[in-house]
């Protein structure tokens, strides 16, 4: 599927590179992408945030995966409360 953002059409979201590499987001698409998930305060990096795109372009649905990242996020939270904990339990 064709991806219209700021009038720049990129098949797949993505253009090829040099033999033998995978193909990557055109570099000021990604940026506007990038761009778009600061100012939502999504809290993704650039590496996380090009995984993410390049599983939405394999066809994982995008409403499951941040299903997944919420929950992962969640999860690591209360881990690091955990771990808070056991630091102040032995003080």
């Amino acid at each position: 599927s064709a991806l219209l953002l700021r009038g720049r059409r990129m098949e797949g979201a993505a253009a090829q590179t040099k033999a033998g590499q995978r193909p990557v987001l055109q570099e000021d698409t990604f940026e506007i992408l990038y761009e778009m998930s600061r100012i939502m305060n999504c809290g993704l990096d650039r590496q996380t945030l090009s995984i993410l795109i390049s599983l939405c372009e394999s066809g994982v649905n995008p409403e499951a995966l941040a299903s997944v990242i919420k929950e992962l996020r969640r999860e690591t939270a209360a881990l690091s409360m955990d771990s808070q904990d056991d630091v102040d339990e032995k003080r």
